[in-house]
């Protein structure tokens, strides 16, 4: 089989790629195939069914092509692409095999975000979209992402359902495309128009209103990925000008020079905003990850003097100041969070009156929520967001959006600034008034087959052994979303959950909670802690001490 596919390595795109990698590394592509999850598929270039490719691409593509035309006599699939290396390669791929497949393809020519492919699936009546990106993976990543007719990506049913047909698929090395070029001409492969961006934008100015403070002057940084020109184009049609851009970390480069990782919530990927910022004396670093659905801020106070803001505390600080923004308007509000979403954020609505509504990880329960919820005008959704650094406050996407939620956190500072108050001090009021609890989100990494069977084995313990107490802390109760269960320990009771099942547990304390789960995208365990203690970093070493180092 490996000879077969060295014969086509030149089709392959990803040759330089393969030359480079070590004996293990070839190896490793050919050691089972690339399985199509709940969260599409992310991998690193390589040859082999295990790896992605121009074959395993099209594998894809007719897989969904086959999905869609079960359903759909002649389906329509918007496609888009980021900054990544062979996005665009990639895209054209996706697009030759749908549309040599009866399915019309409408393409991007150029980058563009995850959320504005969202909206694009919606505002088109396409029956679906592809995102080719990895999002915040390492730079040797890319990935697939499929959304549904409603712009949110697939569900666990629908997923399966692709997942069988592209599984059944058994030789992608002889899939035909068709000539890229030809089905263009032949008006089979069509590409989105302008007429889409400014509809989007259009949208997001009416979510912001105006800024009409404009004293904070902003540093913006694209991570090398998809977010500028839009956003920066997006505020000066707001009028809003007193930004500056971080040139060298927002040319669009696949291979992320100026970052180890491309993503906000790795501090150090604010570093050269951070230096941009004390020499145009701003106060505000934001950046956005390669295909702009997450972002993150640092707030700057003088000379050396700043603070960075994690995932949980910029939901909360957008649940305040949008809430004081909204509340005068009468209107019920709620939010939409994941269950490992900090423990303060449901306090705090509780104190500010807005209802809560409780969903797994993934946005793609959200925008299913969103969805539900659509027919609901007495109500205003508040905000929508996860711990990981995404956002929603307006469902024109539906899926993390960072696109909307910078001019609109643009728009809070300076608000804020004028009142000579900052996003630290709306934070300290926050804890000072509902509590001071500290999050963590931790994810170490186990590669390989050992390391699969490793976070199997941690998870595991947790649902073998009878478990009373954690790193000192009294268990009050179990939630274990894998057997659908909550136990409370403290009663003996056992209740079932409402939310659908995944591999996913929490213990529940009387000052908060650490929940674990497997990442659907990555080799890694992600661990999330929400306590109400003076020393998290105390508690986080001794549970990954106790509970994951000495785990084989």
């Amino acid at each position: 089989m490996k000879q077969e596919w060295l014969d086509k390595i030149d089709e392959s795109l990803v040759k330089d790629f393969y030359e480079i990698q070590t004996e293990t590394e070839k190896e490793e592509g050919f050691k089972g195939s690339l399985a199509f999850g709940t969260a599409g598929i992310r991998s690193t270039f390589g040859l082999g069914p295990g790896r992605l490719n121009a074959f395993t691409i099209r594998k894809v593509a007719l897989g969904l092509a086959q999905f869609l035309r079960s359903k759909i006599d002649s389906p329509t699939v918007v496609i888009h692409f980021d900054t990544r290396f062979l996005s665009k390669a990639f895209s054209q791929e996706m697009a030759s095999v749908l549309a040599n497949n009866n399915v019309i393809p409408i393409l991007s020519e150029d980058y563009k975000s995850t959320p504005e492919l969202s909206f694009a699936v919606r505002h088109l009546n396409a029956d679906a979209g592809v995102m080719i990106t990895a999002s915040h993976n390492p730079k040797n990543y890319n990935g697939i992402k499929i959304y549904d007719e409603k712009g949110g990506q697939l569900l666990p049913d629908e997923s399966e359902q692709l997942s069988n047909y592209i599984n059944t698929i058994e030789s992608p090395l002889s899939i035909k495309k068709g000539d890229f070029e030809v089905l263009k001409e032949n008006n089979r492969i069509k590409y989105i128009t302008s007429e889409v961006t400014e509809k989007y934008k259009s949208e997001v100015k009416d979510l912001v209103g105006s800024i009409d403070e404009k004293g904070a002057k902003v540093v913006l940084t694209s991570l090398h990925g998809t977010s500028l020109p839009l956003v920066s184009n997006i505020l000066t049609e707001l009028d809003y000008q007193n930004f500056v851009i971080e040139e060298e970390q927002s040319t669009p480069d696949g291979n992320f020079p100026t970052v180890e990782i491309a993503n906000p919530e790795d501090e150090t990927a604010f570093n050269y905003g951070l230096a941009l910022a004390e020499k145009t004396d701003a106060q505000l670093i934001i950046a956005t990850d390669p295909d702009a659905d997450r972002f993150g801020f640092i707030e700057r106070y003088g000379k050396n003097e700043y603070r960075y803001f994690n995932g949980n505390e910029i939901g909360l600080l957008f649940m305040k100041l949008r809430f004081q923004e909204l509340v005068e308007a009468g209107a019920p509000l709620y939010i939409i969070k994941s269950i490992v979403t900090s423990e303060l954020a449901e306090r705090l609505a509780l104190a500010l009156d807005v209802q809560v509504n409780n969903v797994l990880t993934g946005f793609k329960y959200i925008s299913d929520l969103i969805e539900q919820k659509g027919a609901d005008n007495e109500t205003q959704l508040l905000l929508a967001f996860e711990e990981s650094h995404g956002y929603l406050a307006k469902s024109i996407s539906r899926d993390k959006d960072a696109i909307q939620m910078v001019p609109l956190l643009v728009k809070y500072k300076n608000l804020l600034s004028k009142n000579s108050l900052t996003f630290k001090d709306t934070m300290e009021d926050i804890y000072q008034n509902i509590g001071a609890f500290k999050d963590r989100t931790l994810a170490p990494s186990f590669e390989g087959a050992e390391g699969v069977e490793k976070i199997s084995n941690i998870m595991s313990q947790f649902r073998n052994n009878d478990i009373f107490s954690i790193c000192g802390m009294d268990v009050k109760q179990i939630e274990d979303y894998h057997t659908g269960e909550n136990r409370n320990v403290i009663e003996g009771t056992t209740e079932v959950l409402t939310l659908p099942k995944t591999d996913l547990i929490r213990f529940i304390f009387d000052n908060g909670f650490i929940a674990l789960r497997p990442s659907g995208t990555e080799p890694k365990i992600k661990l999330y802690f929400s306590l109400n203690v003076e020393d998290i970093d105390a508690i986080t070493d001794q549970f990954e001490k106790d509970y994951i180092q000495n785990i084989d």
